[in-house]
């Protein structure tokens, strides 16, 4: 049986060896650095998600803490099961819509750091895996 390596993990493999050479992003040449930019992006996107998660966390109570807790876990099933898919040769992930439903789960999240700070936290809109 033939090992398979799954895509994120070959991608950010290759974002450590490729990190020297800096692939121009905007520019990208061939499929190799388009797999770079795009773990890049992954990264990015992924790294704002979790700093927005974060500054929300720290507004909540502990009730609010575990409701956000749940509806986290619920958007990464979907957005697992939107943007990768296991098939007879190995787990396939499409950076493409990892990065777009990270980025608007960051928004998400950050719109509802800007209503708790505003003193208008709402558990309902917490508990949403938008």
């Amino acid at each position: 049986m033939k090992s398979h390596v799954l895509a994120a993990a070959a991608a950010g493999a290759f974002l450590c060896w490729a990190g020297a050479a800096r692939a121009d992003c905007s520019t990208s040449k061939n499929d190799f650095e388009d797999v770079y930019c795009a773990a890049k992006n992954f990264i990015d996107a992924d790294n704002d998600l979790n700093a927005a998660y974060k500054a929300l966390v720290a507004r909540l109570s502990a009730d609010e803490k575990a409701t956000l807790k749940k509806s986290e876990a619920a958007w990464m099933k979907s957005r697992n099961g939107d943007c990768g898919k296991t098939d007879g040769d190995g787990y396939y992930v499409d950076l493409s819509c990892a990065v777009d439903s990270t980025r608007n789960r960051t928004r998400f999240l950050r719109d509802r750091a800007a209503e708790c700070a505003a003193g208008q936290c709402d558990a309902a809109k917490l508990a949403q895996a938008e």
